[in-house]
């Protein structure tokens, strides 16, 4: 049975045509935290956000990421070969390009899922809870469904007529009765109230007088001014 250990890495790519906000807030909800604490993850640096899983778990995690709009890899680490044994010393040659460790593609076709192949880097420092985060498998349940029991309302005691029965009885309103009989009309022109004669005002002024232009009424008087003790005072 093989041994192989897979990494699922993501280095910022999003899926044609997705929008990097709608991501964030999708990969944001399949990891359970705030939009903020993944804004690293979309630095362009290559993170591993899974690590020490199988090939199947590490798929299942690249589809859900993928629906999100995120694409990543899935990294074999196992698959790098072995440093080779001891031999005797040969002539020195030039140094051969380092083996980058094998991709695999998620889906029988890498062209239909826009999936690329990358060497894997460390991931930057400061990622806190994501540095391990793990999401659930597609179709996982992540809140329980409750029932909610309907309303009782107690009906018992209401009914309904038939259709065209009257629920209200019409009652005729009698008209007011006003007496008018003691009524008359004057014919036009006729002064229905006569103008009454008003007496003059008699106001006695036999006891007031007017001094002369210039008279002072009142007396000016003086005003001592305010004593007020400053003694005590001083500035600065």
């Amino acid at each position: 049975m093989s041994q192989d250990t897979f990494e699922v890495v993501f280095s910022g790519k999003l899926v044609e045509g997705a929008a990097a906000e709608q991501v964030k807030a999708n990969v944001a909800a399949l990891f359970k935290v705030e939009v903020a604490k993944v804004e690293r993850l979309f630095s362009g640096a290559q993170v591993a956000i899974k690590k020490g899983v199988d090939e199947a778990t590490a798929k299942k995690y690249q589809l859900a990421l993928h629906k999100a709009g995120a694409i990543t890899q899935v990294v074999n680490r196992a698959a790098a070969p072995a440093p080779p044994a001891a031999a005797a010393p040969r002539p020195a040659a030039p140094a051969a390009a380092a083996v980058a460790p094998r991709v695999e593609d998620p889906v029988d076709s890498a062209a239909a899922s826009g999936l690329q192949k990358s060497v894997v880097k460390a991931p930057p420092p400061g990622l806190g809870e994501l540095a391990g985060a793990n999401i659930d498998a597609p179709g996982t349940t992540l809140v329980e469904h409750q029932e909610v029991a309907p309303p009782q309302i107690d009906t018992s005691a209401l009914h309904m007529d038939q259709v065209g029965v009257e629920l209200v009885e019409h009652q005729e309103v009698p008209p007011p009765q006003v007496d008018t009989s003691a009524l008359t009309m004057g014919v036009p022109g006729e002064i229905l109230a006569g103008e009454e004669p008003v007496e003059p005002l008699e106001v006695d002024l036999s006891e007031m007088t007017l001094d002369e232009p210039g008279a002072t009424l009142v007396e000016h008087e003086e005003v001592a001014p305010p004593q007020i003790d400053t003694s005590k005072l001083k500035l600065d």
